[in-house]
């Protein structure tokens, strides 16, 4: 069932990708300013505070390279269309989410080598599955675009993201299986810094923007390129460099993260009024 997620995640960023122009890739060198924000908010302070919570309430060496992964992958490919949903601005993490998928190739591989060791990872092999995974599905997407293809996909990729999503999460889920029914201190440990990280993070962002007279539309991107990680990125590399148990945290704050997108559409539709 693992290896089955890596294509599934290749699907993904294809789809996703497509709504990524050759124009928003040579924006980023011209305004680097969302590039830099994002960074800042989906590493050093999201995943900052996810290693901290991970090293302090967790003893268990696989979950600790869970959450590592999870730390050193680039923000969450849907963050733009999520921002969408929620009423929020989209050049923004569209911007961002570009750019952090280039600095992603050599950034990810940095911080796990440098937190878990040479000895659990092959660089050289890493490196090739963030190629498969990014790199590839970009180029794709751009072939997709100048042929013209992209505009028949349209009609039917938000269904086959949903589709993907789903087959994602139940093979991730599926691997996990005996932790979520047999080892609840530990769905009880890692659900706390998901919520933390997700919920909790996602209020202190609001009340740090809203105090610094952000517009509500920028206020939700922030939250959202700071709370969002690509959870399936994460779990395609967990199950193939670490483990099953590995990919645990990434299922964990992927439920997290659906719950949050519906709780913060009511929150900013009772804001709106």
């Amino acid at each position: 069932m693992a290896p089955a997620l890596m294509p599934v995640m290749a699907v993904n960023m294809t789809l996703s990708t497509i709504s990524i122009t050759n124009r928003d890739l040579a924006s980023i060198k011209s305004n680097p300013r969302p590039l830099l924000i994002s960074l800042l908010l989906s590493y050093a302070i999201l995943g900052g505070i996810m290693l901290l919570m991970a090293r302090w309430l967790i003893n268990d060496s696989e979950l600790w390279a869970g959450f590592v992964t999870l730390a050193a992958i680039p923000p969450a490919i849907s963050a733009t269309v999520i921002s969408y949903i929620l009423g929020g601005d989209t050049v923004f993490p569209l911007i961002g989410t570009t750019g952090a998928y280039l600095v992603a190739l050599g950034l990810t591989p940095a911080i796990m080598i440098l937190l878990l060791g040479s000895s659990y990872l092959n660089p050289a092999r890493l490196l090739l599955i963030l190629a498969q995974l990014i790199v590839i599905p970009l180029i794709i997407s751009r072939v997709f675009l100048s042929t013209g293809l992209a505009e028949n996909i349209a009609k039917w990729r938000d269904t086959a993201l949903n589709w993907v999503f789903a087959i994602a999460i139940y093979i991730i889920i599926g691997v996990n299986r005996q932790v979520f029914f047999q080892q609840l201190d530990i769905l009880l440990i890692v659900a706390i810094i998901a919520a933390t990280t997700t919920f909790g993070l996602g209020y202190a962002i609001e009340f740090i923007t809203r105090r610094l007279h952000l517009d509500q539309p920028t206020r939700i991107s922030w939250i959202t390129m700071g709370t969002k990680k690509n959870t399936g990125l994460a779990s395609a590399i967990a199950l193939a460099f670490l483990s099953p148990r590995a990919a645990f945290p990434a299922a964990i704050v992927t439920v997290f993260d659906i719950l949050t997108i519906v709780w913060w559409g009511f929150y900013f539709k009772k804001q709106a009024k």
